[in-house]
């Protein structure tokens, strides 16, 4: 609860005094490297590999292919609640800030130049990363490298300002832990 209430302050402040000055800072540079590591903000992979490990231990072994379900789901839930924010808060990408000056939302929007907040790719990246630090704890630092720079990259690339990623991480991230409490908790109780 505390981290949450966190990352919506920074969020904040992010939003009122940091988002323009970054954006405006990267939409001038351009790194190859993000361009590369943006992708595996996508949820097919993630999508796959949960369906996969269901299909190969759902008779082996229940409870791990449980947790490939469990990667499916996180997913599918950060995404359904992430699409609803984006066409409910309509908050104009920064390709809409540099050529219109567009920054504020505009509420109810179905057109995608106005789903900036939050962003998707990293609601996806941390939603698949918090489930796979859950499913194999060993990596779950490598997961939030992962995700973070994932996360990063959408900043750099200036295809969304750095609180549409912080409000992303944590959408995913909640999502994740929400549902593994549902699906797993409960049962040890």
């Amino acid at each position: 609860m505390v981290y949450s209430l966190l990352a919506l302050f920074a969020a904040l402040l992010s939003y009122f005094f940091f988002d323009i000055v970054i954006a405006q800072y990267f939409h001038t540079h351009s790194f190859a490297f993000f361009k590369t590591i943006t992708y595996l903000g996508n949820a097919v992979p993630y999508l796959l590999f949960g369906l996969g490990i269901y299909l190969l231990y759902r008779k082996k072994d229940p409870l791990f292919a449980k947790k490939g379900l469990f990667l499916i789901f996180a997913i599918i839930l950060s995404g359904i609640v992430t699409t609803l924010l984006k066409i409910t808060i309509g908050r104009p990408r920064p390709k809409i800030y540099f050529h219109e000056h567009l920054y504020n939302p505009q509420l109810f929007q179905f057109k995608a130049a106005y789903w900036s907040m939050p962003s998707g790719h990293t609601t996806t990246i941390f939603a698949a990363m918090v489930a796979l630090g859950f499913i194999y704890p060993r990596y779950r630092y490598f997961f939030w490298i992962v995700a973070i720079l994932v996360g990063l990259s959408r900043v750099v690339l200036t295809q969304h300002f750095l609180s549409d990623v912080i409000v992303g991480a944590l959408i995913g991230s909640l999502c994740a832990i929400w549902l593994h409490t549902r699906m797993f908790d409960a049962q040890t109780q």
